[in-house]
Order: C-alpha cells, then sequence, then structure tokens
C-alpha cells in the first residue's frame, strides 16, 4: 500500500512531490478541513517533519530505498514457490541474484535515511537490521554461488527473506500505534493538543521500528524453529511416555522370589526323603 502510493504520487519526480507538500501545508486549518475532511492530523505533521526531507536532503537515499524496495516486494515471493524452483532453475538464480542486490539497496539506504535524520533510535535499531540482513545475504551468496550446498542457501535465503518482513511490518505497527492513539488509548502517548502533534508522531514512528524489529526476527526464528524439527521435542517426549506406559501396562506381570517377599521356602530335607524311599522298599 505504502509503495503504490509513492508510485501514484510519481516518487521519481521530488520538484512535483515538494510542490504539492508545500502547497498542503500553506492551507490553513479551515482550508484543510474544508478542502480535505477526511485527512488524518498526522499528515501535514509528517510532510513537514519527515516527507519532505524524501524530496530534498534525503532523496540521494531514498529514491535507492524505493526502487529497491518496489522490486523485491513484488518479485521476491517466486523465490518461495517450490514448483518455480524446480522447473525454472536459471530463473531463480537469475532472480536471486537481483533481489540480493535489492536487499542490499534498501539497506544502505536505510542506512542513510536513518543517519541523516534526526532519530538516534532509528539510527540504532537501522543499524542492527542492517548487520543481520548483509549476514543473511551473504551466506545465502556463499552457499549458493560457491559452496553449492542447497540446504544451507535455503536456510539463508529464508532467514534473509523473513529479516526483510520488518519493513512491512513497521507500516502495520505504525498504524496499529496511531489507530489506537486516535481511538482514546493514551496509555502510550498523551492526549493530541495544539502543541505535542510532532513529539507523538515522532515517538509512534521510533516505536513502530522497535516493534517491527522484534517481531521480525521472532517469527523467523519460530518459523524456522518448526520447520526443522525444533520444537517436535514436547511431542516426541510425550510419545516415548505413553509407549513407556503402554508397555508396562501389557507386559507380563513378574513375580519375585518368595526370599525377596520375606516369606519362606519350605525345606526339603534329605533325610525325610530318603526315609521315605528306605520305608517304600
Amino acid at each position: 500500500m505504502a509503495l503504490g502510493r509513492l508510485i501514484g504520487t510519481k516518487f521519481w519526480n521530488p520538484t512535483l512531490n515538494l510542490k504539492n507538500a508545500e502547497t498542503l501545508l500553506s492551507m490553513s486549518k479551515e482550508q484543510v478541513s474544508k478542502e480535505l475532511p477526511n485527512l488524518p492530523w498526522f499528515i501535514p505533521v509528517f510532510i513537514k517533519n519527515i516527507g519532505i526531507s524524501y524530496y530534498t536532503t534525503r532523496y540521494v537515499v531514498f529514491f535507492p530505498h524505493v526502487v529497491g524496495s518496489i522490486v523485491w516486494w513484488n518479485l521476491y515471493f517466486f523465490q518461495l514457490i517450490p514448483s518455480i524452483r524446480r522447473k525454472y532453475k536459471k530463473f531463480h538464480r537469475v532472480l536471486g541474484r537481483v533481489l540480493m542486490i535489492c536487499a542490499l539497496a534498501q539497506t544502505i539506504s536505510g542506512i542513510g535515511l536513518a543517519y541523516m535524520g534526526n532519530s538516534s533510535t532509528i539510527k540504532i535499531v537501522s543499524t542492527f537490521l542492517a548487520i543481520a540482513i548483509v549476514y543473511c545475504t551473504y551466506y545465502a551468496w556463499y552457499y549458493a554461488a560457491i559452496a553449492k550446498d542447497i540446504p544451507k542457501h535455503k536456510y539463508w535465503a529464508t532467514r534473509l527473506v523473513g529479516y526483510l518482513q520488518t519493513i512491512a511490518f513497521q507500516r502495520v505497527f505504525m498504524f496499529a500505534l496511531m489507530a489506537s492513539h486516535e481511538k482514546g488509548w493514551n496509555g502510550l502517548y498523551p492526549p493530541l493538543n495544539e502543541n505535542n502533534g510532532s513529539e507523538i508522531l515522532k515517538n509512534i514512528f521510533d516505536d513502530s521500528f522497535i516493534c517491527s524489529i522484534l517481531a521480525g526476527i521472532y517469527f523467523t526464528e519460530w518459523y524456522l524453529a518448526g520447520v526443522y524439527g525444533w520444537t517436535a521435542t514436547t511431542t516426541t517426549t510425550k510419545t516415548t511416555a505413553t509407549a513407556t506406559v503402554t508397555a508396562a501396562s501389557t507386559a507380563p506381570a513378574i513375580t519375585a522370589p518368595a526370599e525377596v517377599l520375606g516369606e519362606k521356602k519350605p525345606l526339603l530335607k534329605a533325610t525325610s526323603s530318603s526315609g521315605s524311599s528306605n520305608s517304600s522298599k
């Protein structure tokens, strides 16, 4: 949805977008209420504090970030379809190289966007995410191109896809946090007034990045644990315990010797036996 909006506003034309942003910001509150009655309060605040810089000082990193995102998010899922991997191996290899370049383009430009901004939180989170993305990209490439170890390549490529979901999760969490504040849940952020809109938006923007990177890592690790059977321990233990109980219930009873049970075993005296034998004679 975010990429569609950027394409619709012609992100490749910074002059046009800057003009549209300045036009919106020059409107009075009465004009905005009359001409754009459904415009959320945070849109003008976002454009003023963040959006304008995308088409001015940060455009040099914003443009490759968007281009890399468009290619990645529209094509990466082809790599996850087993039938395509089997039938069209050359396509899989070529697209894989393109997507790795896009992943690095998003990561490097994302670092640029973060460090040209003013948020220390986003700088820290973006740095840790970039390290993880580069690490996964390297091993996904190494095991495919050098080591020719496809299972390991698949492992690292899957982790790369999972960690990059952070970008999508950021939009989801930002919407969720914004919606919760709009609905009156002010446990995280103070009620909106004429003076604190910028501060609220900045905090929501920062918090959405923290939530998204944690969600991306959690979901990726849980998914891989399930795929590789690392969560099957409980089932195995339960099955083993059930088998043990069943075996114990169906096994034949074992009677302990009388001595062990504390009972006295009758003794057969040799004399009495021999006496019986003599009398019989």
